[in-house]
């Protein structure tokens, strides 16, 4: 099956998984402990729809592609993306205050570039040389 890479897409971690790996790409995608997911997963087999929750497990171990090696570049990437699974209106917010700040800087430079002391202090230095 081809598939195209997405970082926000839910993958099935067999790799980490104990039976199928879904519980592990669950915990990965919403970025909690296995541990928990998987005990919640059998909370879930002990009550009365435990036939929903030991079909729909096999179905999603069935459905869902195995996460790809080369999913991230780094960890940094793999954390960007986890918060972005997360909080998608913080990490919003973060880009905006990130590029807010960049053109801050942009624009003191270029108003720095275009004054008259920055054309005074490279003719002084020319003469230096």
């Amino acid at each position: 099956m081809s598939f195209k890479k997405s970082p926000t897409r839910l993958y099935k971690s067999p790799r980490d998984g104990k039976i199928m790996g879904v519980c592990a790409g669950i915990a990965d995608y919403f970025s909690i402990s296995p541990t928990a997911v998987r005990v919640l997963a059998v909370i879930g087999l002990l009550t009365p729809l435990a036939a929903v929750f030991f079909i729909g497990y096999f179905i999603l171990g069935f459905v869902l592609d195995a996460r790809p090696g080369d999913l991230y570049e780094d960890e940094q990437e793999e954390e960007f993306w986890k918060q972005t699974r997360n909080a998608p209106d913080y990490t919003a917010a973060e880009l905006r205050r990130r590029f807010r700040d960049i053109e801050r800087r942009t624009n003191d430079m270029e108003a720095y570039m275009t004054s008259k002391r920055f054309r005074l202090e490279r003719e002084l230095r020319s003469l230096e040389d």
